[in-house]
């Protein structure tokens, strides 16, 4: 079998329920970041880089884990392809335990991640200089590279399987877009929120109560993955206790106000490193909105270096 040049972070039967056009040459609305520019593309030119789950070492090692990704991802297309056909989250025990390992792998095979590795090597290389050795390594910090980055975030994936446990810790449901509004999706599709601020500490661990993950799934509905402490509260909240109970219980999904779907779409904004893709062009208007008021959105939310010293 051919190697497949075009590796996609983000899966192409994901981008395709976002898509319009043939079966054959689906296309979407893709907004550039860092540019600003928007442009209608095929699916297949998206959301990929070339090798991007290859690295070989000049030992002669090699790890190349495409055909991995592309397992993982017809697991998940057919179980997604069930929950958009049915219209519920209502799973099977072993399907649920796949999508939560596919979405765990999302979480780990984006852009931000390889990059955030490579710019943690540059804030050390800046603040102690290039000779900083970790531990009993031989090699210096300054002797590593990009493809030391892209070994490390490729062997991360290997951690897959305890981020899809602590997934399984919390609880899912299914959410709907009200017919005026549309789900958007970003290259970095598994966003995180929490409301409560551990300033100066992190609140985006899988652990934190409040914690809350938003993985679109098409135009009309998304995945909504939040703790169970938060998810006891929405069982409390009048007016919306019924839905919730329903969505958990049963896997019916919540229907969701314009300003949700504002919120969940913002996320994805955020979180995107570069790219946002949208149906209609329209979509895109939100994102674009968002970097004129808050340039610094030109980026993803991952570890940056900081600016030059005065």
């Amino acid at each position: 079998m051919p190697r497949t040049k075009k590796q996609h972070y983000v899966p192409q039967f994901l981008l395709r329920n976002f898509a319009t056009g043939s079966r054959k040459t689906p296309k979407l609305w893709t907004l550039d970041k860092s540019t600003q520019n928007i442009r209608y593309s095929s699916v297949r030119e998206v959301g990929h880089e070339n090798l991007f789950y290859e690295h070989h070492d000049q030992d002669g090692s090699r790890v190349e884990l495409e055909d991995l990704m592309m397992r993982i991802d017809s697991i998940g297309a057919e179980i997604i392809g069930r929950i958009l056909k049915e219209s519920s989250l209502q799973l099977l025990s072993e399907d649920f335990e796949w999508l939560s390992y596919f979405v765990a792998c999302q979480m780990l095979r984006t852009p931000m991640v390889r990059k955030d590795m490579e710019n943690i090597r540059e804030m050390v290389i800046r603040k102690w200089g290039p000779n900083v050795r970790a531990g009993d390594d031989l090699r210096t910090v300054g002797e590593y590279g990009p493809e030391d980055s892209k070994l490390s975030s490729l062997l991360l994936l290997r951690d897959a399987p305890e981020f899809a446990n602590l997934l399984q810790t919390k609880v899912w449901t299914l959410e709907k877009a009200p017919k005026e509004s549309t789900f958007i999706i970003g290259d970095n599709p598994v966003s995180r929120y929490n409301m409560i601020d551990r300033c100066p500490r992190g609140n985006l661990g899988l652990n934190n109560t409040g914690i809350e993950l938003y993985m679109p799934l098409s135009p009309r509905y998304s995945i909504h993955i939040i703790c169970p402490a938060l998810a006891e509260n929405f069982l409390r909240m009048d007016g919306v206790a019924e839905a919730y109970s329903n969505a958990i219980n049963r896997g019916i999904p919540v229907q969701l106000q314009p300003e949700n779907v504002v919120f969940a779409n913002s996320q994805q904004v955020i979180w995107a490193e570069r790219f946002v893709f949208g149906r209609e062009k329209i979509d895109l208007s939100l994102p674009i909105d968002m970097l004129l008021t808050n340039p610094e959105l030109v980026s993803g939310p991952g570890v940056r270096q900081c600016p030059e010293e005065v």
